[in-house]
């Protein structure tokens, strides 16, 4: 199979949540019922708690960093618009897409409107305005979507969206398929929607790469927030950092962009 990663852009600076949202309460009081029930360490509650004050929460050179080691030419989506805890505006984003881009990578939107064509619209222009190109594509903010959103985002002009998700199966083994001149590639496997441990996050990807090698998927597209790739989320770090050794030594699997997948696909190879 070929693996495609990509990350969601969440979150960029501290200062986005400060007078913004209710994003850092609601991190706190999560945070410490985690540590009570046993979910996460305590060590991991305090630097939760304390990245609220960092001036950068971002972890993208992090991960750029990490995927340029490991051959993975990953996608990063950035927010155009605030909304759940996306707060940060499109100017305060311009100079991380510009990184992204130079460091060999692609940008895309991460769309909070789903289900109005006027407000889709501005987020796509407001990439352009902000970036200076085109994005490469869009994952919807909460992989929101309704009957309309993608015949939506193909009118628009994007090349492809990654918002489809079974929340109730934690992923959507499918094939990518077209929508007019854009394509779809379904999310196999989100972060958010594994367990929290380690060894169980482990076990269910590997049941579900299983369930897609025996529905024959050729593509399968996997989703990391690049803010945790730090200490304070150790267990969803130690899983990413896993899950790639294990596609590079696999011997059998390999890694993908968008763009190349694409023109795969419509080659016909």
């Amino acid at each position: 199979m070929k693996v495609i990663i990509s990350h969601d852009v969440d979150h960029l600076f501290g200062k986005d949540h400060w007078f913004r949202d209710l994003s850092y309460p609601k991190l706190w009081v999560r945070s410490v019922l985690w540590a009570l029930s046993g979910k996460i360490s305590w060590k991991e509650c305090r630097l939760r708690m304390k990245s609220c004050f960092q001036k950068r929460r971002n972890r993208i050179a992090e991960v750029m960093a990490f995927d340029r080691a490991h051959g993975v030419p990953s996608a990063f989506f950035f927010g155009m618009a605030q909304a759940l805890g996306m707060s940060y505006r499109p100017e305060e984003a311009r100079e991380s897409i510009l990184e992204v881009c130079d460091g060999g990578f692609s940008a895309g939107v991460h769309g909070v409107s789903y289900d109005d064509s006027e407000g889709m619209r501005k987020e796509y222009d407001s990439f352009v305005r902000t970036a200076g190109f085109k994005p490469c594509g869009i994952r919807t903010h909460y992989v929101r979507s309704d009957e309309k959103t993608f015949e939506r985002e193909a009118e628009i002009g994007y090349i492809f969206d990654s918002s489809e998700f079974d929340k109730k199966e934690g992923g959507t083994i499918k094939a990518p398929y077209r929508i007019g001149n854009m394509w779809e590639f379904p999310l196999t496997v989100m972060d958010a929607y594994l367990p929290l441990d380690f060894e169980t996050a482990r076990q269910k990807t590997l049941e579900k790469l299983k369930a897609c090698r025996a529905a024959g998927l050729r593509y399968v597209t996997v989703l990391f927030h690049d803010y945790q790739f730090d200490d304070a989320y150790t267990a969803r770090r130690d899983w990413y950092v896993w899950l790639v050794e294990t596609i590079e030594q696999s011997g059998e699997d390999s890694f993908i962009s968008y763009e190349d997948a694409i023109k795969e696909l419509e080659s016909g190879k």
